[in-house]
């Protein structure tokens, strides 16, 4: 029996139902960014290096990354290279089932950046479970209280993106 459509209904409406709960306000935001969360969809990066370009752009070391990827299309340079999810690492409500997302969730990261497209269920219900004290992601109106801080971009350019963030988190004092 194939449970894919109930497991993606049941996420979709714990996903609402949280959403109208978060408040706006985020009273937990670190002095400094030591260590980052990246969620990333495998459409989205194919053949891109993530950790390098997004180490060169905030002046951390790689080692202060950890990268998991929400894996739609199987691809291998993502597997060899990157943590990876799917669907079926989730059980109902998007609850995470699998050691490694469980571990992305519950880490007390500094900084957790959102690369999916807004519309992704599932890495919002990750996003909304994770314990990291400060969370961004590209600007959407519906997940403003879900994110610290959306950052607009055309096209959702991950290099802009990046150059953006850097600057704010440098103005924040974040970021040396």
């Amino acid at each position: 029996m194939n449970f894919t459509g109930l497991k993606k209904k049941t996420a979709a409406q714990y996903y609402q139902k949280q959403l109208k709960k978060l408040k706006s306000t985020n009273d937990n935001i670190p002095k400094k960014i030591i260590t980052i969360g990246v969620l990333a969809d495998s459409r989205l990066f194919g053949g891109y290096d993530i950790s390098r370009n997004l180490s060169q752009k905030l002046k951390m070391p790689h080692k202060s990354l950890e990268i998991i990827i929400f894996e739609n299309l199987k691809d291998d340079f993502v597997t060899q290279h990157y943590n990876t999810f799917t669907e079926k690492d989730l059980g109902m409500f998007g609850k995470p089932k699998a050691s490694n997302v469980l571990d992305f969730v519950n880490a007390d990261y500094d900084l957790l950046i959102n690369y999916c497209s807004h519309s992704s269920i599932y890495t919002n219900i990750l996003s909304m479970r994770s314990k990291a004290k400060f969370k961004v992601s590209f600007a959407n109106e519906e997940l403003q209280n879900l994110y610290d801080f959306t950052i607009a971009v055309e096209g959702n350019k991950i290099d802009v993106f990046n150059d953006e963030l850097a600057k704010y988190l440098q103005i924040f004092n974040l970021i040396e």
